[in-house]
C-alpha cells in the first residue's frame, strides 16, 4: 500500500494487481446494462412521442375537440393497436423508474406492462395489416397515405424499429433480473 504522496512499497512494482479486490460481477452486469436498458427506454419514449403526435388528431375527435390545424394532416383514422403500443410508454417509465435502485418489484412489472401493451399490439398490428402489407409487395398499391409515404410502409417500419427495441429492452431486463436477484438474496440470509 502507497500513501498519496508516498513511494510504492519495496519489491512492488505494481504487476501484482491480480490478487487484489475487484468489483463483483453483478455489479459490473448491473452497470452495463442499466444504461443499456435506460437507452432503450429512452429510445421507446421518443418513438412513443411520436406515435402520440400521429393519434393527437383521433384523441382529440375522441373527446370531441376539432383542432383545424391536426385536420389538415390528413392522416389516415388510428388502428386499436395503435392505441393500445401507447399505453406502453407508461410501461417505459416504470422501467426507467427501476433502474435507481434496482428495484425488481418495479422491472417486473415493466416486463410484464412491455409483454402486454408492447409486443401484444405489434404483433396484432402485423396481423390487421397483412393484407395491406401483401397489396403494396405484389402490385406497390395502398389505400392510405401519411406525410407523401404509404402507410404501410411507415407503420411496418414502426412496428419492425418497436419491435425490435422491445426485443432489446426485454434481454436488458432478463439480464438485469439476473445480477439483481443475488443481492436480494444476500439481503434475506442477513436477516
Amino acid at each position: 500500500m502507497t500513501s498519496r504522496g508516498g513511494i510504492r512499497p519495496e519489491g512492488s512494482d505494481g504487476s501484482d494487481h491480480w490478487h487484489r479486490e475487484s468489483i463483483a460481477w453483478q455489479y459490473k452486469i448491473s452497470s452495463i446494462n442499466k444504461g443499456r436498458l435506460r437507452l432503450a427506454l429512452f429510445l421507446h419514449i421518443l418513438i412513443g412521442l411520436l406515435m402520440f403526435f400521429r393519434l393527437l388528431p383521433g384523441i382529440t375527435g375522441a373527446f370531441g375537440l376539432t383542432v383545424v390545424s391536426l385536420r389538415r394532416l390528413d392522416l389516415p383514422h388510428p388502428r386499436p393497436w395503435e392505441y393500445a403500443w401507447l399505453i406502453s410508454l407508461v410501461a417505459a417509465v416504470i422501467g426507467w423508474r427501476s433502474t435507481p435502485q434496482n428495484n425488481l418489484f418495479l422491472l417486473k412489472q415493466f416486463v410484464l406492462g412491455l409483454v402486454v401493451f408492447g409486443l401484444s399490439p405489434i404483433f396484432f398490428g402485423f396481423f390487421d395489416l397483412k393484407n395491406d402489407i401483401i397489396l403494396y409487395l405484389q402490385e406497390r398499391k395502398y389505400t392510405y397515405e401519411m406525410l407523401g409515404f404509404p402507410a404501410v410502409v411507415l407503420w411496418i417500419a414502426f412496428m419492425l424499429i418497436a419491435l425490435q427495441l422491445h426485443i432489446f429492452s426485454l434481454y436488458f431486463s432478463y439480464v438485469l433480473l439476473g445480477s439483481w436477484k443475488p443481492r436480494v438474496i444476500e439481503k434475506l440470509k442477513a436477516r
